[in-house]
């Protein structure tokens, strides 16, 4: 244990360190260490500050777009690409030895991130500079690689999921795209739903709460929705209606929110009515590919779709 604290010290200082004439920021050292850490970070994690790792990391990683000509071609590397390649590797393991210790870190630097952005006027920060706003593009490289290849996670931690994403794509795309445009894997989940018209998104918690993001005032409200982890959610067409399914509850829900005279003011968001759901086999809520799905079939209508195709219709 006592070895293996030294050795982990010895290994974050070589990353962390300030880059100098003894330690330069690109050199064969430092790479070894970034590689090491990567390889071994169950090992290692004990020992190391996660977020500031992660994030010296994505400071390596950040100007993967710039130098990624020689390295998507097979170019000589210059030590910074080198160590942009190596530094990008290493988040992938990371990530993928330990999803939720990158998530819930990320989610956690996110939100210092945001609240930094508020007051950046007053304490005069250029927060264009930050590394969490350089590195938008290698976080959300990393984000897809774990939707893909580590789903349950995700589903586990979903509103850090989308915490992390929202701040990771350009908001001017989302005024007139939905987000299965602009990040479509993260919509291959039914507990996430984009409603373009009234530009919400709703993503559904293992708590059972629902997560409403206003993308046009840059707010997050939590609703407090089902007594059992949240399963599917639908916008109705018109973005009026919020659809809401758990199955370890048996509940489907419908939800209206609305906003103050002329948009102004908080919005509210109110249970309008209530069903009982047909149970569902223990056998199919192991299987996330087999999860229900809500479909609307009109702007009051909304159908429980299973994946054997049973259906059931709610009206709204």
């Amino acid at each position: 244990m006592v070895m293996l604290n030294l050795a982990g010290k010895a290994l974050a200082y070589l990353v962390l360190a300030p880059a100098g004439p003894k330690l330069p920021a690109h050199t064969p050292l430092r790479r070894a260490a970034i590689d090491l850490i990567g390889r071994g970070f169950p090992v290692w994690e004990l020992y190391l500050d996660v977020a500031k790792i992660l994030l010296a990391l994505l400071d390596f990683s950040a100007e993967t777009d710039r130098l990624a000509p020689s390295m998507k071609y097979g170019l000589p590397l210059i030590p910074e690409a080198d160590s942009c390649r190596t530094s990008s590797n290493a988040l992938t393991l990371i990530a993928e030895a330990r999803p939720p210790a990158f998530i819930t870190t990320m989610a956690r630097e996110v939100a210092r991130f945001n609240a930094l952005q508020q007051n950046a006027q007053s304490l005069q920060l250029n927060i264009h500079n930050t590394v969490l706003h350089r590195a938008k593009t290698e976080i959300l490289r990393v984000m897809e690689y774990l939707i893909v290849h580590k789903r349950n996670h995700i589903m586990d931690l979903m509103v850090e999921v989308m915490d992390i994403v929202l701040h990771c794509v350009d908001p001017g795309h989302l005024k007139s795209r939905g987000l299965n445009e602009v990040f479509p894997s993260i919509c291959g989940f039914p507990q996430v739903s984009h409603c373009p018209h009234t530009r919400r998104i709703a993503t559904g918690a293992k708590n059972g709460s629902i997560a409403m993001y206003e993308l046009r005032a840059s707010k997050c409200q939590t609703i407090p929705a089902h007594g059992a982890a949240v399963s599917a959610l639908s916008f109705s067409p018109d973005g009026k209606y919020l659809a809401s399914y758990s199955m370890g509850e048996n509940r489907l829900s419908f939800w209206q929110t609305s906003s103050g005279m002329f948009g102004l003011g908080a919005s509210q968001t109110k249970c309008t009515k209530t069903f009982s759901t047909v149970p569902i086999p223990d056998i199919v809520r192991m299987n996330p590919q087999r999860l229900p799905k809500l479909v609307w079939i009109s702007n009051k209508t909304v159908v429980h779709m299973m994946a054997d195709g049973t259906e059931h219709r709610f009206n709204a």
